[in-house]
């Protein structure tokens, strides 16, 4: 079941909830953050790809809670990660949120935003999922080390270079990340989102993460 709420909280957002939702059950949080283009006031738009398209399909069903806030068309979510910090607490206030299982993934420039707020708040999530982004991996060494991270990125991408991802990982395995993976695609452009969300068990995998039970 999926709903759009706006103008009550810090971002207008999609809110997936199961189908047998429960106010007394507490579930994993997923915060999808979308790419450059879905930008704006229509929160329809997002449902185009990725998640929130995921989410909008009757015969999908996951244990959890899934929000996509939308961005200003004048603004990026690597200039908003503290107003994305009081947004996840407004979810987690108005929602039954298991607090140990808060994941995060993003497309393009939700990709970015997604690396920049984990080295940001990484005390907060499980688990992370960045998909054809970029971050500075300068930062990775004490920041996010242990946290599960799988990062996707198509090799013939021609709007977000592969490098980015590349050097994201080369960083965090020079640290000795312990949880990190690289999916690269050969032959596969900007899109790589449709393989990540759609071909793999990414978002399975996200919302079965928890802080309490990885392997630091």
């Amino acid at each position: 079941m999926q709903k759009a709420v706006y103008g009550e909280e810090i971002f207008d957002y999609l809110v997936y909830v199961p189908k047998d939702f429960n106010l007394q059950e507490k579930y994993p949080l997923l915060i999808f953050l979308h790419g450059a283009g879905e930008r704006g006031d229509d929160l329809n738009v997002l449902k185009v790809h990725s998640v929130p398209k995921i989410c909008d399909d009757e015969n999908v069903s996951h244990r959890a809670i899934i929000v996509s806030p939308q961005c200003k068309s004048d603004r990026t979510w690597t200039s908003q990660t503290e107003k994305l910090r009081a947004f996840i607490d407004e979810i987690v206030n108005k929602y039954p949120v298991d607090v140990n299982a808060i994941s995060l993934t993003g497309v393009s420039m939700g990709g970015f935003g997604t690396w920049q707020m984990i080295m940001d708040y990484p005390s907060l999530f499980s688990a992370a999922a960045p998909i054809c982004g970029g971050g500075m991996a300068w930062r990775v060494y004490d920041t996010i080390l242990n946290l599960p991270l799988r990062i996707f990125h198509g090799e013939a991408d021609d709007a977000v270079d592969v490098f980015y991802s590349k050097d994201m990982y080369r960083a965090l395995k020079k640290y000795n990340a312990k949880n990190a993976e690289l999916f690269l695609y050969p032959g596969v452009g900007h899109d790589v989102w449709n393989i990540a969300y759609e071909k793999t068990e990414l978002i399975k995998w996200l919302i079965s993460q928890k802080k309490n039970t990885r392997e630091e």
